[in-house]
């Protein structure tokens, strides 16, 4: 008779429970030994899924993740789209637009949203079979108050002559065209008519110095001293410049502020029974509180608790505005082509 030994038996014992959990959620033993590769950025946010996500969802569920590094969500598309039929990623983090493209050109499959336990805690806006909304980012307005000569507390006040060249904002295409989308709402205009927020970036453009393309870069000019305010933020970016010094404000301008979603979809030819699983747990309240907390952001649940340090920078009070990402995703190019002839230059 075979003897076992005792790590060899904690780690049947182990190995058995996670496929009892799998039992219970459909899983099958070949499901469970699955490596999920999932399409993501590095740095903190590679980190912070790890920790809040990847590693709690594996000793849950007995299913290790992969991250297959990205550096933009439009990099991807292309690569997406050069690659049709040889992908093998199962899930891939975006924004919305690039998101909305890539289903259009056949290469997700749909989420089976009957099947996410967690969906409810959602905003209905940000679930369907496309995608599923992971976390929300709020933007707003970054100054030095030592330097910038008044209280910032509106979009207009990016207009205000008093900030000749102090001022950097984002290229066309950053953030998906959301700068864009935004002033034009701000001047009359919405998300399929740009003009008045072309006419609108023309009254600031005395204003702005520099364009930027990262968060990075944004904040370097302005911890450097390089730029005094900058225009359009992630809240994220705040917090990364907080630790430079006590000077730098946030401010969630009136009339209101833009949220971005970030989100999750699934791959063509992925295996969706398991990639399904692990949006739910990543949407579920406990690791969306993590994960929001770690990277400076709201989380999508809203059952989830939003730490004291973001309410402090943005508060309960405050109005949001989501764009009509997908709208904008087949424009992006043409924005982004007019903004470089007619702001940037």
């Amino acid at each position: 008779m075979r003897t076992v030994s005792r790590r060899q038996a904690l780690r049947l014992a182990a190995f058995s429970g996670a496929l009892g959990y799998l039992g219970q959620m459909g899983f099958s033993q070949a499901q469970a030994q699955k490596l999920l590769k999932i399409i993501a950025w590095g740095g903190t946010y590679g980190d912070a899924m790890r920790s809040s996500w990847m590693e709690p969802f594996a000793a849950a569920a007995g299913i290790r993740s992969e991250i297959q590094l990205q550096s933009s969500s439009m990099e991807t598309l292309a690569s997406l789209r050069a690659n049709r039929n040889r992908n093998d990623a199962d899930l891939w983090l975006s924004a919305i637009a690039p998101t909305s493209l890539a289903q259009s050109d056949g290469l997700l499959s749909p989420i089976p949203v009957d099947q996410l336990k967690n969906a409810s805690q959602l905003p209905a806006a940000v679930v369907n079979d496309t995608y599923v909304g992971i976390w929300s980012l709020p933007y707003g307005i970054i100054y030095n108050a030592k330097t910038v000569p008044f209280e910032i507390t509106k979009w207009e006040d990016l207009t205000d002559s008093r900030l000749r060249g102090m001022v950097t904002a984002p290229y066309g295409a950053n953030y998906n065209g959301m700068f864009i989308a935004l002033l034009s709402i701000l001047a009359g205009g919405d998300e399929r008519n740009v003009d008045p927020g072309f006419a609108l970036a023309k009254k600031m453009k005395p204003n702005f110095s520099i364009f930027t393309t990262s968060d990075s870069e944004q904040i370097r000019l302005l911890t450097s001293g390089e730029v005094d305010i900058v225009a359009f933020a992630p809240v994220a970016n705040y917090f990364a410049a907080r630790k430079a010094g006590s000077q730098f404000r946030f401010v969630c301008p009136k009339p209101f502020i833009p949220v971005s979603i970030s989100n999750v979809a699934i791959l063509k030819g992925a295996n969706v029974e398991a990639a399904t699983h692990f949006i739910d747990f990543a949407i579920s309240k406990e690791p969306q509180q993590k994960i929001a907390q770690m990277l400076g952001c709201l989380p999508i649940n809203t059952m989830s608790e939003v730490s004291p340090t973001m309410r402090e920078a943005v508060p309960a009070s405050t109005e949001f505005r989501f764009l009509q990402e997908g709208v904008m995703a087949s424009q992006l190019s043409g924005w982004n082509d007019r903004w470089q002839r007619e702001i940037q230059r």
